[in-house]
């Protein structure tokens, strides 16, 4: 008897506090769904969970402060063995890095780097770690004369050998040495080879754009990394390619030169991650030397951010891709710097007129004729910027957990796994909307949700 007064009253307080639930039994009265068919929030739904599945959603009641339920992001490549401050993660360190991908509402992350997640996934059985759903890449690629680094975690050559316990994604590395690399042909012979053994190549082409051409040229599907200007793309590859952009790692390298504006953004992430404002704030130094054996150019982060905004058709085919583990990218905190990276270049301006006594462009087209370190807000058309959210949010959700073939599909629905996190508000009603979240339920399980302090919470 006293158990059951114990289950019932989990029931109750969770349709009006889903923070304290424990069990993976839960009902939810009057909460808003995303509807990824729709893209955008259902009207008031009740939704019922039994042994971490969905078991039914149906119509609820109106209600003047309802929660937001959003599928649980997925997030196409991160290193969790890099800690952010350009070392590797220590053991200490692990459980709190599994939570940082929690605490921005990450149910499925994919591991590429790593060299075998068998040890990582053996620990958080043993040691009961809470952790989002992991994934790894096959063993990535690597032009055979370039260091494969400490520890050999990469192939050498494109002598594909596949290994049964990581997924079908084969990265190959296109970075060239000295204008060596792996050839079209080579490339064009792998990648059919790949795919008829069922895997599914995907270019690393590390901003260059030789690479992002010979990647579009022989067929590539996936394409990791910002695009150069000047990249020759057709109407057609446009169509046919998914592309993970990850601006955030030239970006955090751009602000190396600015120290105010880096503070100000440690201070934003800071609110809107709780594990980041508590634990990785004051991790790293600005004016830190640039780590030794980078892969990236040096080149300026402002010709990335114009071919973005220029090849705002291809934003139809974008692919999420944190790069958590890349020098100042933690994890969830680096989705945060490339979401409102994304948010910013992709959002159309408000048309300004020219000065008629001056005869000066506008305010916006000063801004964009010569870059900034800073990010700029988005002063925009607000029509127009809950539409972006909701394509930023699709691509989150059901593009990116597609890829990875999460279980949940990026989608909350009967009959599916019970991953989704809570929002107190609408996402779609403020920039970085979607960030803090107000907690994170997976296999409908409580896996997180903030101490109850200011750290996390929207300002």
């Amino acid at each position: 008897m006293k158990n059951r007064r114990l289950l019932s009253l989990t029931l109750f307080l969770s349709a009006f506090a889903p923070t304290i639930l424990l069990s993976q039994n839960l009902k939810m009265k009057s909460v808003r769904i995303w509807d990824s068919e729709k893209s955008n929030f259902s009207g008031f739904l009740d939704l019922e969970v039994v042994q971490g599945k969905i078991i039914s959603i149906k119509e609820g009641t109106v209600v003047p402060h309802p929660k937001y339920l959003l599928p649980g992001f997925c997030d196409a490549s991160v290193t969790i063995g890099s800690n952010g401050r350009g070392g590797k993660t220590s053991r200490d360190e692990l459980s709190t890095y599994l939570l940082g991908y929690l605490a921005a509402g990450f149910s499925h992350i994919e591991s590429v780097g790593d060299p075998t997640l068998v040890p990582l996934q053996n620990e958080i059985t043993k040691s009961k770690w809470i952790s989002p759903i992991l994934t790894q890449s096959q063993k990535p690629a690597l032009y055979e004369e370039l260091s494969a680094g400490e520890g050999g975690l990469y192939t050498s050559g494109l002598v594909l050998s596949f290994d049964s316990k990581r997924n079908r994604h084969l990265p190959i590395f296109l970075k060239e040495a000295e204008n060596r690399g792996f050839s079209q042909t080579e490339l064009f012979a792998k990648r059919r080879e790949g795919e008829e053994k069922g895997y599914l190549p995907v270019a690393y082409t590390f901003a260059d754009k030789t690479s992002w051409e010979d990647a579009l040229d022989t067929g590539y599907a996936v394409i990791f990394h910002p695009m150069p200007e000047g990249t020759n793309l057709y109407r057609a590859q446009k169509r046919d390619f998914l592309w993970a952009p990850m601006l955030s790692v030239l970006y955090l390298q751009s602000l190396r030169a600015n120290p105010e504006q880096w503070k100000a953004e440690v201070s934003l992430w800071s609110d809107l991650h709780s594990v980041f404002g508590s634990r990785w704030k004051d991790a790293l130094a600005v004016n830190a030397e640039e780590e030794e054996g980078t892969v990236f150019p040096a080149n300026s982060f402002s010709e990335y951010q114009a071919t973005f905004q220029t090849e705002a058709e291809i934003k139809r085919n974008l692919l999420f891709a944190s790069g958590a583990g890349h020098w100042g990218l933690f994890p969830g905190q680096a989705a945060i710097v490339e979401i409102r990276l994304w948010e910013s270049l992709l959002t159309k301006p408000k048309e300004r007129k020219l000065d008629p006594v001056a005869n000066r462009p506008g305010f916006w087209a000063s801004l964009f004729g010569s870059f900034s370190q800073n990010l700029v807000p988005t002063n925009a058309d607000p029509d127009s910027l809950p539409q972006i959210r909701r394509e930023i949010i699709q691509t989150l959700t059901w593009k990116t957990c597609s890829y990875l073939g999460a279980d949940h599909g990026g989608r909350i629905r009967t009959g599916g796994p019970a991953h989704f996190s809570i929002h107190n508000e609408n996402p779609l009603k403020r920039a970085s909307g979607i960030f803090p979240i107000e907690s994170m339920v997976l296999g409908g399980k409580l896996v997180y949700t903030p101490k109850p302090t200011k750290e996390g919470t929207a300002k």
